[in-house]
């Protein structure tokens, strides 16, 4: 092998080496964006907090309950990805675990709510405002509350 050869590729490898780094950085820089794009709450709903009289109200659970399980409004049907029991479903795949209250108790009522409201890009959850009031939304996610009983 001649020198030349030996430098020929040996910058060919640094090139390749420099892309790959390259290719690493845009991936992180790609996942970073999606993970804010998630990660801020929009002003309206910043700082929402469940009606204080909903949250350990029975009438709410059940209410909500029924919201969560289609029975209310058959387009909405919480049940369907997240299951009855809150774990996933198959047609729910990376859906979060709402049974699991350490995933349930690392988000406020306000995170849950725009969740619940909004549709957010990237997810497969649609948005609910359109289908659901105001008071179903909190009504859905104070049964969401009961599914991981030490959650917030």
């Amino acid at each position: 092998m001649k020198i030349d050869d030996h430098h020929s590729t040996a910058r060919s490898h640094g090139v390749l080496l420099k892309i790959i780094v390259f290719m690493g950085f845009l991936a992180g820089l790609a996942r970073a964006l999606a993970l804010g794009a998630e990660g801020a709450i929009p002003p309206e709903f910043a700082g929402k907090i469940m009606p204080a009289e909903m949250r350990d109200d029975s009438k709410a659970h059940v209410a909500g309950k029924d919201i969560y399980e289609g029975k209310v409004n058959p387009a909405v049907n919480c049940a369907r990805c997240h299951g009855n029991d809150g774990k996933p479903t198959r047609l729910g795949k990376g859906a979060p675990d709402l049974s699991n209250p350490a995933e349930v108790g690392q988000h406020s009522d306000a995170r849950w709510f725009w969740r619940i409201s909004e549709k957010i890009t990237g997810a497969t959850m649609p948005s609910y405002k359109d289908k659901l009031t105001e008071e179903q939304r909190w009504q859905v996610l104070a049964y969401l509350r009961t599914l991981a009983p030490s959650g917030k």
